[in-house]
Formats: structure tokens, sequence, C-alpha cells
């Protein structure tokens, strides 16, 4: 038996045989004959069709369960296999070059890969994924028989793919993926949201696939902590087999919305359990698992399906369609959270390193035309809403927080002056992600009523390790004194000051660490629906007097060795 460790792009647990997809043979460069270029042609355009047909069949069956704003990726797959630009440059390659298809799609598709990756923009790699995914559903239409074990499996199974990619996820001969597990494919791609928005536990960023298995293996895939199974013992294979129905059935739970259940600590200390999302579909896991709403809605899915903005009547759909499913329930949606330049109105160089530029506020700021369609949007479809927020992101000062709030004042009196329908009480809170504005917390408050701690990317910031980069893993994971000792510093801020603090992020339900959270005085959380059951299960055992101990004692370790062994103690206890 062998654990192996990724990347969690969609929690979960599955148990099934292993199906490898896309980890065919390198191309060869072989020249075709010149009475076989329209042969090679011909398998072209029945490949585009059968590519095109199959998107319109998944848009119809899906039409159901994925929202609108998802269903548009679809829409653009459609877009790049009627670009003539990128058809005409794969026919060139088989007239003139003498390729056929097949390495002609891969030429091209990398060479466009490499454009999209070389420019610094969330937007062009997100082109890139998608062109990716166009790519691959070709070349699996050009010849099936290229696929490892011949045929797709009759059963559930588990997809192991060379790169986490839509072709795979929905290829109408093989619905019944139970898990995902690629080398390749992040957090932001659109396969991962569609993941996350069908409750598909994946995982990505575990390398040699093909040499740790085969077709038919039976794996045991923890989406929830990143971690793959190989060969199972008879023991782990059981265990994982009634978490795997757990999960199956907690999903199918969502059928008949819930009620807001009761969430408390063991001795009956009321904590708050909001939902995390960035989709409709995930939006409408939040109210049927019964949360209490949505803490943090992510806006990007919208801004990034297509390459032209959304206009705003688009997104005043969309964000009503988010308030609807919570049926009056809270919901802050976060202001745009992406690179100055996918905004499309920065001028000049690309920045050398965007993750730290003109990114989040800086970004909005800078780009006022979009900043105000998204303030108006949000304002519009928030008409009647008895309790909506509006988020931040990226904030290192108190100025940040008075501009956004005066341009969406000004926005609320120019839609009240136009009779427009807008939303009244609007509340307003900096995402707290960067040191600079952790320590500066009790100035923030005082311009916002509430916070939200970004716990993963002040982790990152403060560690200096990208949470998506596998080689710094280890130091993204490091259970460092400072990260606990900030947390606890701004849990006395936000009790001091009266204004609540919300923990945001994979973090915040940490079972390992939600016992320090709730010891140093938080009491909102805001996690991925999926993540509830593992929640109540962490409250349901401690008190909050437990809680101090603990927190006390994890404050109380000089170095991250230390600190270990408190969280050490508490898994085994």
């Amino acid at each position: 038996m062998t654990r192996v460790r990724g990347e969690s792009v969609a929690p979960g647990m599955a148990v099934g045989q292993v199906f490898l997809r896309g980890f065919a043979a390198e191309s060869t460069g072989r020249r075709i004959a010149a009475d076989e270029v329209e042969t090679e042609l011909g398998k072209l355009r029945d490949s585009l069709q059968r590519s095109r047909a199959q998107i319109d069949e998944i848009k119809q069956k899906q039409s159901d369960s994925l929202g609108e704003a998802e269903l548009r990726i679809f829409d653009a797959h459609l877009a790049y296999l009627g670009d003539a630009m990128f058809v005409t440059e794969i026919e060139n390659q088989v007239m003139q070059e003498r390729l056929s298809v097949r390495e002609a799609v891969q030429l091209v598709f990398a060479k466009y890969d490499r454009i999209f990756q070389l420019v610094e923009s969330d937007l062009l790699r997100r082109r890139a994924s998608d062109l990716r995914d166009v790519a691959t559903r070709i070349l699996r239409n050009l010849d099936a028989d290229d696929v490892r074990g011949g045929t797709a499996p009759t059963g559930p199974y588990i997809l192991a793919a060379k790169k986490l990619t839509t072709a795979d996820m929905f290829n109408l001969d093989n619905e019944q993926v139970e898990g995902i597990v690629a080398e390749e494919g992040g957090m932001s791609s659109h396969a991962a949201i569609l993941a996350r928005g069908m409750g598909i536990p994946t995982v990505t960023g575990i390398r040699d696939l093909p040499r740790l298995l085969r077709d038919g293996d039976c794996v045991v895939l923890d989406a929830s902590s990143g971690e793959l199974v190989t060969a199972p013992d008879d023991n782990t294979l059981a265990e994982a087999t009634l978490a795997a129905q757990r999960w199956r059935a907690s999903k199918a739970e969502a059928h008949a919305p819930a009620q807001p259940g009761r969430h408390q600590t063991r001795d009956g200390t009321p904590v708050r359990l909001l939902g995390s999302c960035g989709s409709a579909g995930e939006a409408d896991l939040v109210r049927t698992f019964g949360m209490e709403g949505i803490g943090v809605y992510r806006t990007e899915l919208q801004f990034l399906v297509d390459r032209a903005r959304p206009t705003e009547d688009a997104l005043v759909q969309g964000y009503r369609q988010v308030l609807e499913s919570q049926q009056g329930r809270p919901v802050s949606f976060r202001l745009l959270d992406v690179m100055a330049v996918t905004l499309g109105s920065e001028q000049g160089q690309p920045e050398r390193n965007p993750a730290m530029g003109r990114r989040g506020v800086r970004g909005l700021l800078a780009n006022q035309d979009v900043l105000r369609l998204q303030l108006r949007a949000i304002l519009r479809a928030a008409a009647g809403a008895p309790e909506i927020a509006l988020l931040v992101p990226f904030v290192t000062s108190v100025a940040e927080l008075q501009r956004t709030k005066a341009a969406m004042l000004e926005e609320r009196v120019a839609l009240r002056k136009a009779n427009a329908p807008c939303a009244r009480n609007v509340q307003l809170a900096p995402v707290i992600e960067l040191p600079a504005a952790a320590m500066s917390l009790a100035a923030l408050l005082n311009e916002s009523d509430f916070a939200v701690i970004a716990i993963d990317d002040l982790q990152a910031h403060m560690l200096g390790a990208d949470r998506d980069n596998a080689a710094v893993r280890e130091y993204h994971e490091m259970v460092h004194p400072s990260v606990f000792e900030i947390l606890a510093r701004m849990a006395k801020d936000g009790e001091r000051r009266q204004k609540p603090l919300l923990l945001f992020g994979e973090s915040a339900a940490d079972p390992v660490r939600v016992p320090f959270y709730v010891g140093v005085g938080y009491r909102s959380f805001s996690i991925a629906p999926v993540r509830l059951r593992g929640m109540l299960k962490v409250l349901s055992r401690y008190t909050v007097e437990e809680c101090r101990r603990i927190a006390a004692r994890i404050l109380e370790a000089p170095r991250t060795l230390d600190v270990q062994k408190v969280l050490v103690n508490l898994e085994t206890e």
C-alpha cells in the first residue's frame, strides 16, 4: 500500500477501479504521403463535427445541474472549435508540412499553449486551459484506440489523467466518474470549477501516474486531504468504502433543501458556519447542506468564461440567481480578485510579478469602470435582499476601503435617481490576506462592518510559499508559530472593536486547527459545503474551555516542531 500526496481541487472520497486517459505516445514526427492529405483533413472535419455535437449534448444534459456561468464554459469551447484561425493553422500543417492531423493538432495546440503561458495573465492562462480541453477532445475523437487499456469501463471508476480537462470529465460514454486524479491542473481551471460544482472528488499534482497505476487497479482517493492510496489493504479499503458511501449520501441529500442547522460546540456555544463558493452549482450546495448562508462568494467566473466582459444585465442575472438560491440567508460577494491586466484596460508592459502587483482592490481602483460595473450589478441584484455584504480583496490600507465605499455610495445614489431598484443596506468588509492588513486590522475595522480572514493566502504571504506550488508545499503547510500568533492577535482586535471576524479558506476547516480557532475567539467560518460534516464532528468533540487550553498550549510553543507536537497529540487524543 502506498500513499501519495497531491493538491486537493475538489474535496470528497472515492473508491474504485482506475481508468487512465491522456497518456498516449509522444509525437513521432512521421510525414504523410501526398495522397493521404485529403484523408487526414477528412478526419479533422469529422472530429470537429463530433466534438461540437458532444458539447451541445453535454450542455443539454447538464443544464439542470450546472449554473448559467458554468454552462458558458462550454460556449467558449465551441468558439474555439469554430475559430477559423485555429482550424486553418491545423489544416496548413497537414497540407504544407505533411503532418498527420493528430500531430498537427498537437503542434498547433503546443504553440498557443506556450504563448498563453508566457503572458502573465490569469485570463490568458484560463484560455490556455480551455484550448487544452478542446485539443484533448479533438484528439480523443480522432482515434479512440489511443486510450490506454482500449475501452472505457462499464461501471463507476476513478479517472486518472495526464491533465485535468473537461474533455474527460464529460465524455458522454463515461458518465460514472466517481473521482479524478491528474498530474496537472490548477484550482482555478474551468475543469476544477466544474468538478467542485458537481461534487466530484478531485486531486491534481501527482506525477508519473502511469508508473503508479494500471487500468483496473483499485485505489482510494481522499480528495479532502489530497491523498491517493494505491493497493489499499483490506482495512483501509473497508473504511474508505464506508466513507465514500457517506460522501455519496451527503450529495444525495441535496435533493431536498435543508433548514439552516444549529451549529455549536459540545458545551452549546453557537458557531456560525457559512459556505464558500464560486458558482451557482456550489451556491445550491450551501443551501441544501443546511448552512447559514454564503460567507464568501467568489465573483470571478462570469468575467473569465468569455473573452468579452460580461454586461451589467448578465451580472445582475447571475448574482440574483445566487441570492435566490439562499432564500433570504445572508450572502457576501467578494469583488473581483484578479490581476489588473485581466480586467482588460491596463496599459503598458506586463507586470513582472502580477501576483503581488495591481490585483484585487488595486486593480479595481485602477479600472473604475469594472469596479462600478460590478457594484451596480450587485446593488441591483440585491434589491430587497435582507442581508448582503461586499468583500474587498487584497486590502492593505484604510484608504482603499474608503475609496471602495465611496464608489458604492455614489452608484447607489445614481441608481436611486434613476428609480432603479437597489439594495438598501450593504455591509463592507476587507479580506485580510496580507501581513500589512493583519497588523493594521484594528484600523480597518473602524471603517468596516466586519472582516474576512483568508487564512490560506495570509499564510502563503507570511511564509513566502505559494500554496499551488508543489515544490514549496512543505513550507506552506508549515505550522509556523507566527501564523497562530497573528490569528490570535486579530481575534483580540475584533473583540475589542466588537466587530465579527470570519475565517475563510481550506485551512479554516482543518480539523486539527479548528480547536485553536475556537479557543482564541473565532465564532464564524466560511468553508466549502462538503467540509460541513467534518467541521460539525470536530465542534462536537470540544467545549470552548478545552479549546482555550489547546490554544494556550499552541501559543506557548516556541518552535514549529513544538506546535506540530501539540497538533499531533490532538489527533491521537
